[in-house]
């Protein structure tokens, strides 16, 4: 596992580079706020989660109307995870899949835009801090970033989730293990297909090298229909891990 710990050479560094080169919002241009190069003004523009499904955070078109159901429970579950709750215990998503957060992820996915990484997984991170005041809240042994299939590794150059993963688990403390399992298919894009499709254009296509500690959180950019992170957790699950949960930046409504 990835040791998280932040050397002190490490924040004098960054402190060295941000006299250097002072934080610019990457959206709007304007001087960045907090070290950080995102402005005040958009960052409370971007898509924030809102209300969404407390397992899989799905968001919610509108607010809820209050239920019987509802009133009893303080988060609410979509009715896709109250018929078929998904392998994983809880996900937790910053923000919704929109403009202007969906082109920076973008950015990052297919344009090698790396400088972006490190504000994005300060996001994320921020958000998980937030979910630490939960009754609940059990930080987990690990954090195992979506591997990428070898081929596409290859030819992108660098696995997005993982770099966040790397951000998320320097600023939370918490290894980070990209060892502990591997992509074995190369399958097709799940951006370019239904959702029917995806669930069995992932299936058998990761392999959990050796044994696994009783607690992980997946991380992903992105959660779309869920099938990726749920394949993943429940080949976990099958090695012996007894709860997964996962994190992403953005989960899409």
């Amino acid at each position: 596992m990835r040791n998280a710990c932040v050397p002190a050479s490490h924040h004098f560094l960054e402190r060295a580079l941000a006299l250097l080169y002072p934080p610019t919002c990457v959206l709007c241009g304007a001087p960045g706020e907090a070290g950080r190069d995102l402005c005040a003004g958009c960052h409370a523009d971007l898509p924030f989660i809102g209300a969404h499904c407390a397992r899989c955070a799905q968001p919610f078109p509108t607010p809820a109307a209050p239920t019987l159901a509802s009133a009893r429970r303080a988060d609410p579950l979509c009715g896709r995870c109250q018929q078929a709750p998904p392998p994983f215990a809880r996900c937790t998503a910053a923000f919704r899949y929109e403009a202007p957060l969906s082109s920076l992820v973008v950015d990052i996915k297919f344009r090698a835009k790396l400088n972006l990484i490190r504000l994005l997984g300060a996001l994320l991170a921020d958000a998980l801090s937030a979910e630490r005041a939960r009754a609940d809240w059990q930080a987990p042994a690990a954090i195992v970033p979506v591997p990428l299939h070898p081929r596409r590794l290859r030819t992108r150059g660098y696995n997005q989730a993982l770099e966040l993963a790397r951000v998320v688990g320097r600023r939370l403390a918490i290894p980070v293990d990209h060892r502990c399992c591997r992509r074995t298919r190369a399958t097709q894009a799940q951006t370019e297909l239904d959702e029917r499709l995806r669930l069995t254009n992932i299936r058998d296509a990761f392999e959990v090298m050796g044994p696994v500690p009783r607690h992980l959180a997946i991380l992903d950019d992105v959660v779309t229909t869920g099938a990726t992170v749920s394949e993943l957790a429940w080949m976990l699950t099958q090695a012996g891990c007894e709860r997964v949960d996962v994190w992403a930046l953005a989960r899409t409504p």
